[in-house]
């Protein structure tokens, strides 16, 4: 049986796996990609491309929030409160790219991936958040 810490670990090795396939693609692919584009949807791809990463960056913060809880540098108050908030959800939820002809099939598998991946992290947050402000508020 796996520990929450190894289960954490998993989740931010997975994180850092998604990461570096859209560093790869944005370093060797996304040029390729460009070179034929007009700027408006050179524009869109960066965005796009940039979307990505903030969504991984978001998802590792939250997992490396919930290991420092695990490990005992963090409470879970400490770690509920707003200056905490790292999955900030609206623009991350975005999908329409997703469907995009004009973005390149590897940037919008990028963006399915890591919005599937965000929108888990994102429940786990809302979880851990509903049942420990219940609490706070009795307090």
């Amino acid at each position: 049986m796996s520990s929450p810490v190894t289960l954490i670990d998993s989740r931010i090795e997975e994180a850092h796996r998604l990461l570096s396939a859209t560093h790869a693609y944005i370093k060797w692919q996304a040029p390729k990609d460009m070179d034929t584009m007009d700027p408006h949807i050179t524009f869109l791809l960066s965005s796009e491309a940039m979307r990505v990463t903030v969504r991984l960056t978001q998802i590792i913060a939250w997992l490396m929030l919930q290991k420092a809880i695990l490990e005992g540098e963090l409470t879970s108050e400490e770690s509920i409160s707003e200056s905490c908030r790292v999955m900030q959800g609206e623009e991350c939820l975005n999908q329409s790219s997703e469907e995009d002809k004009d973005i390149p099939p590897r940037l919008r598998e990028l963006l399915k991936e890591s919005r599937i991946f965000y929108f888990s992290i994102l429940r786990l947050d809302t979880r851990a958040r509903e049942q420990y402000l219940p609490r706070r508020r009795q307090s």
